[in-house]
């Protein structure tokens, strides 16, 4: 019991997507409205801003409009795999994620004080990075559309590897838009899985624009605690 209690405190606060998803071919700005699903109360808000082809930020906002965070993403060198930089104001976790040749210099240190740790982690065909994930959806969207579940090896910042998930079309949640197909990610393994409940995404079926992501949350608040939220995504056209 002890061994399995702490696989789920190591899990649910490091396999972390949420507003890792970014609008990789989608128009200038969009915006992310993250409740949480305990409360239903608005928990932050995310700014995502398309500088031009390859450079892109996010901004996340307390309820009140305090922005907290940021994070710049680069997608020069992939699609799937960009690099990255995040900070949070909040409790200073920072994170960096940066390819070096064939390889990731992976960067993360949890709160300010702590010590910043750093891993090299080798390149693989199918790993995805961060808001890669987005990226990597439209460019599986016909085989994924026709009910292939695919593979794949999610980077984790704060554990500076990879963990195996599957990703797949499935049941859309209560409440999401009647234009919208939904995919579930889940843990490959089993241990894993009776951990980490899976995420669920929306993504528009003609736009192929991410619309809803259910799931656990990659900011933490002040305590370093990660919330469960449904994030819901307006765009700026």
């Amino acid at each position: 019991m002890q061994s399995m209690y702490s696989l789920r405190v190591l899990l649910t606060s490091t396999l972390l997507f949420a507003s890792g998803l970014l609008f990789s071919n989608a128009p200038s700005s969009a915006i992310g409205q993250a409740f949480s699903l305990e409360t239903g109360e608005l928990v932050y808000t995310e700014k995502h801003i398309k500088l031009d082809r390859a450079q892109h930020q996010v901004m996340y906002s307390e309820p009140d409009g305090t922005e907290f965070a940021r994070k710049q993403i680069d997608f020069s060198r992939s699609l799937i795999r960009p690099s990255f930089q995040q900070l949070n104001d909040r409790n200073g976790e920072a994170i960096e994620v940066r390819q070096v040749g064939e390889t990731f210099l992976v960067k993360y240190r949890k709160q300010n004080g702590s010590e910043a740790k750093e891993d090299t982690v080798a390149d693989k065909p199918n790993m995805v990075i961060d808001a890669g994930f987005d990226a990597f959806v439209r460019q599986y969207w016909q085989p994924l559309m026709s009910g292939k579940a695919m593979d794949i090896e999610y980077l984790v910042p704060s554990k500076r590897t990879t963990f195996s998930f599957r990703f797949q079309q499935a049941d859309c949640l209560a409440d999401t838009s009647s234009s919208a197909v939904c995919f579930t990610l889940s843990p490959v393994s089993w241990l894993v899985k009776m951990a980490v409940d899976p995420i669920v995404v929306a993504y528009d079926s003609s736009t192929q624009r991410l619309l809803r992501f259910t799931g656990r949350a990659n900011i933490s608040n002040a305590a370093g605690k990660y919330q469960s939220v449904d994030i819901r995504y307006q765009y700026n056209d």
